[in-house]
């Protein structure tokens, strides 16, 4: 609420209702004089601000701090003090991705073949039973095959797309390295596809009797996903830190990878299952027993169903690369 004079007229300059109070009923607009002052437009400002560092930071303590808490509590609805589950998602992942392509110094490393026409033979993307030059010598030699062994239509898009890739890119490093640079940046849309998905299996696994909506699987799934993102972006400052000290220094022969440094790939893998495991504990309030069983299966499941994303998301990378 601001500081501004009220109006004496008491209807409502958004939709012309007569107001009582402060605030229009109808629209939720505040009965104030229309013409504002600088100081009071500056006050509103700081006000708005520190308003949103307020959830903000709230947010990420609960968030970071007491794993399934934000889950909880929005499902108590208590909710003002806190951002909505969407708006932090969207927040963390977009920052999240932002930073991890601006840090990122992976490089696949270029090896120069002896000759091009070896390079283009032995740098198949898709391991094929023959082997051909070229898209023109595989038409050709499809040309000459009766219909009924030729190959069949998904076959045949894989290959010619395999030659295009193999013509385009006669360094085989290349075009791995395109491959790898297209996927990661397709990385972020498997995240957000696996979310329902995922939401899905914990509405299968937690099927109570009412207690659970579909809707409440999506907001615990969109804040641990939250919780993952922020993780994961401490870790990867850490290393980051730890290598601009020189606690840890790279071997120049090999690639630059934040997770594999200093904190290692396997201790960050294992502090995301712990936190996963409380959230778990915390959200669905059930039994440890309960809720490791429920955890493992929960990892074989989504292993399994990410093992698939991953496949249809190297497909098209390798179709639009």
């Amino acid at each position: 609420m601001s500081h501004i004079k009220e109006r004496e007229e008491k209807t409502c300059l958004n939709c012309n209702a007569v107001i009582h109070g402060r605030f229009c009923h109808i629209c939720g607009q505040e009965n104030i004089e229309p013409r504002e002052k600088f100081r009071h437009m500056l006050a509103h400002f700081v006000f708005d601000l520190f308003h949103f560092d307020g959830k903000f930071f709230s947010t990420m303590k609960a968030l970071l701090l007491k794993p399934g808490f934000l889950s909880a509590e929005h499902l108590k609805g208590r909710r003002a003090d806190y951002l909505h589950p969407i708006r932090l998602y969207i927040f963390t992942s977009a920052f999240f991705f932002l930073f991890f392509f601006a840090v990122k110094t992976d490089k696949i490393e270029d090896k120069k073949p002896e000759n091009t026409s070896d390079s283009i033979r032995n740098n198949d993307f898709v391991n094929f039973k023959q082997s051909y030059s070229g898209i023109r010598e595989y038409d050709s030699l499809q040309a000459k095959l009766p219909k009924d062994k030729r190959d069949g239509y998904f076959i045949e898009k894989l290959t010619r797309r395999n030659l295009e890739l193999k013509e385009k890119y006669p360094n085989g490093g290349d075009m791995k390295s395109k491959l790898f640079d297209v996927f990661t940046h397709q990385f972020p849309k498997l995240l957000f596809v696996s979310l329902p998905i995922f939401a899905f299996i914990l509405f299968l696994l937690y099927a109570r009797k009412g207690k659970y909506f579909y809707a409440d699987h999506i907001v615990y799934t969109l804040h641990l996903y939250a919780a993952f993102f922020i993780i994961l972006f401490l870790i990867i400052c850490l290393n980051m830190f730890f290598t601009a000290i020189g606690l840890y220094t790279y071997k120049a022969d090999k690639d630059i990878n934040y997770l594999n440094g200093f904190i290692s790939s396997g201790f960050a893998a294992l502090l995301l299952m712990f936190y996963w495991y409380k959230s778990l504990r915390k959200f669905y309030n059930q039994s440890r027993s309960k809720t490791v069983f429920k955890f493992f299966l929960l990892l074989l499941t989504n292993t399994f169903v990410f093992a698939i994303l991953f496949l249809i998301f190297i497909f098209f990378s390798f179709l639009i690369v």
